[in-house]
């Protein structure tokens, strides 16, 4: 039996993103066949909730809690959390759970999970809070202990600990709020410089290494030492005359900075004017509020001040060394021991949360760039602050090292980011450990610490999972071989390896497959793609670019799988050097990995080319972004091969990259596009100003501008005037004079933003409105499938493609609505997690007309897009639409992406969740296709395991080129058409009549010419026409002597008849009956007739046999899904209903503990079925009835608990176990959730004793201090 593992993720944390997006990478890397994954997510008020699976694929907290129902309206579209639905009841938590799964109580979750994976960030996560919580229920969890986890948030408290234990520390000044706010801010400016001196370095004491930090020099002066310590104390002076002074634009931005968590405000915030002061809950409120007071009092200002706050701000010498992050282990013995520490490249700027978190942003270098006796001497001095600080399992500890040989360590952490390249996983995969298998040691690490504290539970789930982790290492692996190729060389490269990643991830942790990084990249001197400054200059298109030879393939281990970015692959395997250092570490680490890591594990690149890459696997996932991979080069490839691959094949592929001839086609096909025009570098080059005028002349501003054969973001901006037209085109054509940092400014690009250079650029018309009455952009999904469609149901549109490669067709998915927070959707939007919005599905209505009047016209349009394009396997469509008053709607098609990007937070796994797919189940339905692909195209069924021997029949007809060591070179013509796979004859040729010089018209006639009058050709002609006339004469004498026109028996109706019914009437009417046995139908009866061939109401012959397709008498048996997630009774009965089985409640049982309707058990016959039978798997046949038995809380009244004396947390805790709610709350920090947990309840309405019917709110009144006459 698995061991049940609840993932706790969310919180009230401003890194409550981070903390999402790593509770789903945990949820996707535990090993199934170990452990059942719970996902558990944690609101802003720290309420537990069992969340329904599909929405931990959404890209951000905010694309389904609060569910959009419950939003507050926001004509200015800003995204929200749930602390703008003001001050929120128990009976409101009640229904925002319902939205997305059950909420749970503490006293239920023994039932559920067996050890809790703590993967939650900041307050109530790395503060012990949660940690007592789950010790008191004597439940284990993963990390530190209560005391390790209070110590390991405050930075405060940590640097004065380690200044006793004689660990270097910078100067350091510990300033409270109310020192700050009723100080005098010279004397504190005074203080910081005598003391401490420049730099200076400004952070909160309780927040994230990247939340509210400033690094503030002399030239700052007073000013900017005021508004770096009013952003660590998450405080905003705003002038109102300034304010006055923005344009209704800026207003709006500066209002969606302040909305952010990270590096805002956030919300509720309190403002003052004057001695008024105002609690603002929602950005439209905070926006009403400013535009007021600054018509008002054009010279005052308003203070601005989050609820989420800081108490205390650290002021603090600024390091000048080498930044690292060391992760140190507990280790079997119960030592520790510090994996390789990671050096952090960056430059002057912060390393904030977009460097942090978004690829190809920071460069990390394991281990750390210095001589090894160093690099040993950090490792031992994060182990002796791991255990003079009583850390457990593991430990994120960072730090610096200056030139002059001292190692200051300023930010343990007891919690580590847990996205798949952050130092978690990183340092991990140098030892050899994927995360997977890194996972698995945390949570028996995590099992040894509880068991040394005391939990004997803990020790049996230690040794439960110590057997089953040596079963597992017995077993054979007869996976299937898939090679994921990532990286490449364009704009989007770093998004491809998180692409590559996840799909290594999800398959890594099946049963079905064994994923291979295969890593692509440009000769050490062809960099196409990489351009982002004058350095970049090599990467300017050269015409090797659109060549196979130009790029280079490498089998990745694990640990370079996991470097940071691209870039830093990329610089590894054309210069690998396996650092000494590492080898001492991995054999200090050798206790573990000799148990958790596989067996054959490498640690060195291998290179690899189509050839090989052919014979040492079944598959290809093409993870690859623009060019190459989205263009057909790489396709070419693989076909000339027979290798399976997923998405389309070569020549959709080099159509669909290029955004001109996409929408071009569609035009012509009569789909509304936007108008373009496409421009040549040579024609800026040679007549700038005319350059201008034709841009301007055709589209006029503000207009579209992006490359047009490179990713969906890459550098797609919205052009306003000339100046920015200028910067623009002279960036992306990197012109000689260019003043890069002039340009970028212009462009106002963030630092390190890339820009690709390119030899044309595409303008556009800007998408507007224009009169509908709604208008929103969306991303549209769709997978295709081999064979007929389903019938149609309303929601689950489908269309049917008759294609040369065969009959198939599309699934469309609900589209996402995409909504961007500045004019174009930017890149950390798109894939970075937590920014940006993605609504699914997209909001296609309106007042008058509902989503199921528009979104299947909606869908249409995309389904004939797609189809003019040729697209197969899967793809994503951008798009905007328009809905107008009188109906009618208008999808203007932006892109088709032929390889979209499937990291963790993008939209099309969304939408493939609603369609009912699970991440892996997607990727598997696309190699699946793949695979079904390739059969048919080559006429057999490719071996899936061993890899096949591909010296077959199909490589003999290859053209002799592709049967040599070195990748076959395409020219740009041949990826317009398909590979023909055909036997080639070669004839000696007499003397070419063609010259290199003559054109090509010329040549094309000549050889017209030669064609017609040879000989041979008239020969050929004659007797083929010949022909023709005999066989139609025979034809014509010969048909009537075999057939009887009109003469025959008309073909009864035999469908929704008995076969027995059957019979009787074909031998009545001289007819031969053959029965097909056909699918199973609980719901008809078995041997009726639901098919025939041919149709009824033909005619034929006496004699003539009638295929009749009959349903099956036989039941097949099917799986019961488990409880987990699944306790609602009308949830789960849904999924009952997909397979077919029948179910009554046959009892009800009153609890008040437990939600309505929660399953208790149900009964299939006389046998009983509990949550533990179905874990270890149950059977039933198809149309089985099973018994339910249900909790019921509506039977009556209830007595009010004595609540009086408690503090609000314990009342809650009390209440919930009754079938009453808490209501209304009163007094004393009656609106600030976050903060009444620790006042006191004095009063409460009705007083304990009274009698209320179940489920009624008890209102409670609060006051800071116990009161008086409490016992």
């Amino acid at each position: 039996m698995s061991i049940s593992v609840g993932i706790f993720f969310g919180g009230p944390s401003r890194e409550r993103e981070i903390s999402f997006a790593g509770g789903r990478t945990v949820y996707d890397n535990l090993n199934k066949r170990l452990f059942e994954a719970v996902p558990i997510f944690v609101d802003s008020y720290r309420n537990w909730y069992l969340l329904d699976w599909e929405y931990l694929y959404k890209g951000s907290i905010r694309d389904f809690f609060p569910p959009v129902s419950e939003l507050p309206d926001s004509p200015n579209g800003f995204q929200v959390y749930q602390e703008s639905l003001l001050p929120q009841s128990e009976m409101d938590f009640e229904r925002l759970a319902k939205s997305v799964g059950r909420r749970i109580r503490k006293f239920e979750l023994n039932e559920i999970i067996d050890v809790a994976f703590l993967a939650l960030h900041g307050i109530y996560g790395e503060d012990g809070v949660l940690q007592s919580e789950l010790d008191r229920l004597g439940l284990p969890y993963t990390g530190s202990g209560v005391e390790a986890s209070r110590i390991g948030i405050d930075k405060a408290l940590q640097k004065e600990l380690m200044g006793k234990l004689d660990f270097a520390t910078p100067p350091i000044e510990v300033v409270t709020r109310e020192a700050y706010l009723n100080g005098d801010l010279n004397d504190l400016y005074a203080l910081a410089v005598a003391k401490i001196g420049w730099p200076l370095v400004i952070r909160p004491a309780n927040q994230g290494s990247s939340i509210g930090v400033s690094i503030i020099s002399e030239d700052a002066g007073m000013e900017g030492f005021e508004t770096a310590m009013n952003r660590a104390f998450f405080r905003e002076v705003i002038l109102l005359s300034e304010w006055a002074a923005r344009s209704s634009f800026d207003r709006l931005e500066y209002v969606r900075f302040l909305s952010d968590i990270r590096d805002g405000l956030g919300y509720p915030l309190d403002a003052t004017h004057g001695d008024h002061r105002l609690t603002i809950y929602h950005p439209e409120e905070l926006l009403r509020y400013l535009d007021s007071k600054s018509q008002t009092d054009p010279g005052g200002l308003v203070i601005l001040e989050a609820h989420e706050n800081e108490s205390r701000v650290i002021l603090e010498g600024f390091i000048d060394g080498k930044e690292f992050s060391t992760i140190v282990l507990r280790t079997p013995d119960g030592g520790c021991v510090a994996l390789p520490p990671t050096e952090i490249v960056k430059g002057s700027e912060v390393f904030d949360y977009r460097s942090k978190y978004l690829p190809g942003l920071s460069r990390k270098i394991t281990p750390i760039d210095l001589p090894n006796d160093r690099i040993e001497a950090i490792r031992r001095e994060t182990e002796r602050l791991f255990t003079e600080l009583g850390f457990a399992t593991y430990a994120r500890i960072d730090g610096f090292h200056t030139a002059a040989g001292e190692i200051f360590l300023n930010d343990p952490n007891t919690t580590s980011g847990m996205l798949p390249s952050s130092f978690f996983f990183h340092q991990a995969a140098e030892i050899g450990l994927n995360p997977s298998q890194f996972l698995t040691y945390i949570l028996r690490a995590s099992l040894q610490e509880r068991l040394a504290e005391g939990n004997e539970f803990a020790g049996e789930l230690m040794q439960q999972l110590d057997g089953a982790v040596k079963a597992l290492r017995a077993a054979a692996d007869d996976r299937i071989k898939v090679a994921v190729l990532l990286g490449g060389t364009s704009f989007e490269r770093h998004i491809s390896v998180e692409s590559g990643r996840n799909v290594f991830e999800k398959l890594a942790s099946s049963d079905k497959y064994t994923p291979i990084p295969v890593f692509l990249t440009g000769l050490a001197d062809n960099s196409e793609g990489l351009a982002t400054t004058t350095a970049a200059k090599v990467a300017v298109a050269d015409g090797k670019a659109g060549s196979s030879s130009a790029y280079e393939l490498h089998q990745l281990p694990i640990n370079l799988l996991l470097k940071d970015n691209a870039d830093d692959i990329r610089e590894k395997v054309l210069q690998f050097k396996d650092h000494p250092v590492l080898a001492g570490i991995r054999r200090e680490c050798k206790p573990i990995t000799a148990i958790y890591a596989d067996p054959n594990v490498v640690f060195s690149p291998q290179e690899t080319n189509w050839d090989r890459l052919s014979k040492e696997v079944d598959e290809v996932f093409i993870a690859l972004h623009g060019r190459p991979g989205e263009d057909g080069q790489v396709q070419m490839q693989l076909d000339a091969r027979g290798i399976p691959y997923n998405g389309s094949g070569v020549k959709s592929s080099s159509r669909t990259i290029n955004k001109y001839k996409t929408l071009q086609t569609l035009k012509e096909a009569g789909l509304p596009v936007a108008d373009q025009l496409l421009m040549e570098k040579a024609g800026f080059l040679s007549d700038e100003e005319k350059f201008y005028e034709t841009v301007e002349g055709r589209l006029g501003y503000p207009f579209i501008a992006k490359p047009v054969d490179d990713g969906c973001s890459s550098a797609v901006m919205l052009i306003r005037g000339r100046d920015e037209l200028h910067a623009y085109c002279r960036l992306i054509f990197l012109v000689d004079d260019l003043d890069e940092a002039a340009a970028r400014r212009e462009l106002k690009l963030k630092a390190k933003e890339e820009f690709p250079v390119k030899t044309q650029v595409l303008f556009e018309e800007l998408i507007e409105a224009k009169g509908a009455e709604k208008f929103l952009e969306i991303t549209g999904g769709l997978v295709t499938h081999f064979g007929s469609p389903p019938p149609p149901v309303l929601g689950k549109e489908h269309c049917y493609i008759d294609s040369q490669n065969g009959d198939y067709y599309y699934e469309l998915f609900e589209p996402s609505e995409a909504l961007a927070s500045g004019a174009i959707l930017s890149l950390e939007e798109k894939f970075l997690a937590g920014e940006g919005q993605n609504l699914t599905p997209a909001r296609l209505y309106t007042d008058r007309f509902s989503y199921d009047e528009i979104a299947p016209k909606v869908k249409a349009d995309l389904c004939r897009a797609a189809q003019l394009m040729g697209v197969t396997g899967y793809c994503r469509i951008d798009a905007f639409v328009r809905i107008y008053a009188d109906g009618r709607v208008e999808t203007l098609v932006i892109e088709i992406n032929s390889l979209p990007g499937i990291t963790p937070a993008t939209a099309i796994f969304h939408q493939a969740a609603i369609a009912g797919y699970q991440p892996y189940g997607f990727i598997d339905q696309l190699l699946t296709f793949g695979r079904r692909r390739e059969e048919r195209r080559s006429g057999t069924t490719p071996t899936l395991s061993p890899a096949r021997d591909h010296t077959d029949v199909r490589q003999k007809t290859v053209i002799a080129s592709t049967m040599t060591n070195e990748p076959t070179q395409y020219s740009e013509t041949d990826l317009e058409t398909e590979p023909a796979y055909q036997e080639t004859e070669y004839v000696d040729q007499p003397d070419s009549k063609f010259t290199d010089d003559q054109p090509n018209w010329k040549r094309y006639l000549l050889a017209t010419k030669d064609f017609v009058l040879n000989s041979y050709f008239w020969r050929n002609l004659g007797v083929l026409v010949l022909g023709l006339i005999v066989g139609f004469m025979l034809l014509r004498a010969f048909l009537p002597l075999y057939t009887n026109h009109g003469e025959g028996i008309e073909l009864p109706d035999f469908v929704d008849i008995s076969i027995d019914e059957a019979h009787k009437i074909a031998d009545a009417k001289d007819l031969t009956i053959k029965v097909i046995e056909g699918p199973f139908d609980p719901f008809r009866e078995p041997g009726l007739v639901v098919q025939q061939t041919p149709r009824a109401g033909s005619l034929v012959k006496s004699n003539r046999s009638i295929y009749l397709t009959t349903l099956s008498s036989e039941a097949p048996q099917v799986s019961l899904p488990p409880l987990v997630g699944n306790y609602d009774y009308e949830q789960y009965t849904r999924k009952l209903d997909a397979l077919k089985i029948q179910y009554v409640v046959s009892d009800q049982v009153y609890d008040p503990k437990q939600e309505e309707n929660t399953i208790l058990h149900f009964f299939f016959e006389d046998e009983k079925i509990t949550d533990e039978d179905l874990r270890r798997g149950v059977k039933v046949p198809q149309g089985a009835k099973l018994n339910f038995v249900v909790t019921v809380r509506q039977t009556g009244e209830v007595k009010v608990p004595n609540i009086v004396c408690r503090r609000y947390s314990e009342a809650v805790f009390i209440v919930s176990g009754t079938s009453l709610v808490i209501g209304e709350v009163e007094g004393y920090m009656a609106n600030d959730v976050t903060r009444r947990d620790d006042a006191y309840i004095y009063k409460t309405e009705p007083a304990a004793g009274r009698m209320l019917d179940v489920s009624s709110p008890i209102k409670v009144f609060l006051a800071k201090d116990r009161p008086s006459d409490c016992n």
